[in-house]
């Protein structure tokens, strides 16, 4: 293992945790290449960069995702957020900021999947 697929595991421990952990358990054990490749270039190279904090980070991926409509990640990145420092509060903020750009069910959808993120991590 290189060492920034190792540096990139270590970084997505230390943001995501046992949630993270689980989420990235099933691709690890399935597809091995995919999990190297997103912990070396995403976590082991983009997410070790100092140009934005990781809150900012976070704020960036959340939003992404939800535009895309891309939910099955949200859970682990809502996780990386509040490790960060992001507050539930603006997590919803941010759901709500986003609204009128990607519409109501978009936002309902990010919204459930908070809430049970929410309830498997406290």
């Amino acid at each position: 293992m290189s060492e920034q697929v190792t540096q990139g595991l270590e970084r997505f421990a230390k943001l995501s945790g046992e949630y993270g952990a689980k989420a990235l358990a099933p691709i690890k054990e399935q597809f091995p290449e995919l999990a190297e490749f997103i912990m070396g270039t995403a976590y082991g190279d983009i997410f070790q960069r100092t140009i934005i904090t990781d809150q900012w980070k976070e704020v960036a991926i959340i939003s992404s995702l939800i535009s895309m409509g891309q939910y099955e990640q949200l859970g682990v990145h809502y996780a990386m957020a509040l490790s960060v420092g992001v507050t539930v509060d603006q997590l919803k903020g941010i759901l709500l900021h986003l609204a009128p750009c990607v519409g109501a069910p978009r936002i309902i959808s990010a919204f459930n999947v908070l809430i049970a993120t929410l309830d498997e991590i406290q």
